[in-house]
């Protein structure tokens, strides 16, 4: 074995410390979520809060703490957005979300279940990618996986938000349309959302809240 001089043993041991640093930051983009983020359910005809209660696993006295624009539990109006709290974690190192148990019902369809039942809070692509069974024989009553995108906010842009909705754009909405519904300033909404078109009526956007 050839022997290796100290100072070359210095500087090998030095470039493996740092590709491996790295090699670590470009495979983990996440470290940690956060206990608490918002789905900004928009509410279609038929559903309601025991529908919406069932498909996060999350209790409606919990939903109702979160929406004090709903003053009867047992009717919402169609049309109007709930907030649905749940956590936001780091899935595998890669990205921030939380994977939900849905059981399917006769006739579902990826399609269905991310823009109808989720109410296009995640999309087909991502339910078709965390599942095993075909886009075309899907059985009915068994349980899939339906992964929902979230934000634990950037500390860099603002820390006077903790509390984020994923918000799902919808035809007719813009960047003014938005911040007037959520009172965030519109210049803030474009820092947490940079490269997003607010008008293009579909896609999801980070709204800020105070949590």
């Amino acid at each position: 074995m050839i022997p290796i001089p100290k100072r070359n043993l210095s500087i090998i041991l030095l470039f493996f410390h740092v590709s491996l640093l790295l090699f670590l930051n470009t495979q983990a983009k996440c470290k940690t979520g956060c206990h608490l983020a918002i789905a900004s359910y928009y509410v279609w005809q038929g559903s309601n809060l025991s529908y919406i209660s069932t498909i996060f696993s999350q209790q409606v006295p919990e939903i109702l703490n979160y929406n004090p624009n709903v003053p009867n539990k047992d009717s919402i109006d169609t049309g109007i957005r709930v907030n649905v709290p749940f956590s936001c974690d780091c899935l595998n190192g890669d990205f921030l979300g939380h994977t939900f148990t849905y059981i399917t019902q006769f006739g579902d369809t990826y399609d269905r279940v991310a823009n109808y039942a989720y109410s296009n809070l995640t999309t087909v692509d991502w339910v078709q990618r965390v599942n095993t069974y075909g886009p075309n024989r899907i059985p009915d009553y068994v349980p899939i996986n339906v992964t929902v995108n979230c934000s634990c906010g950037d500390r860099h842009v603002s820390k006077d938000y903790g509390l984020f909705a994923t918000y799902p754009l919808r035809p007719g909405q813009n960047l003014s349309s938005v911040a007037k519904e959520s009172g965030v300033p519109a210049q803030l909404l474009e820092m947490y959302n940079p490269g997003s078109n607010f008008s293009a009526g579909t896609g999801i956007v980070f709204v800020p809240a105070r949590g």
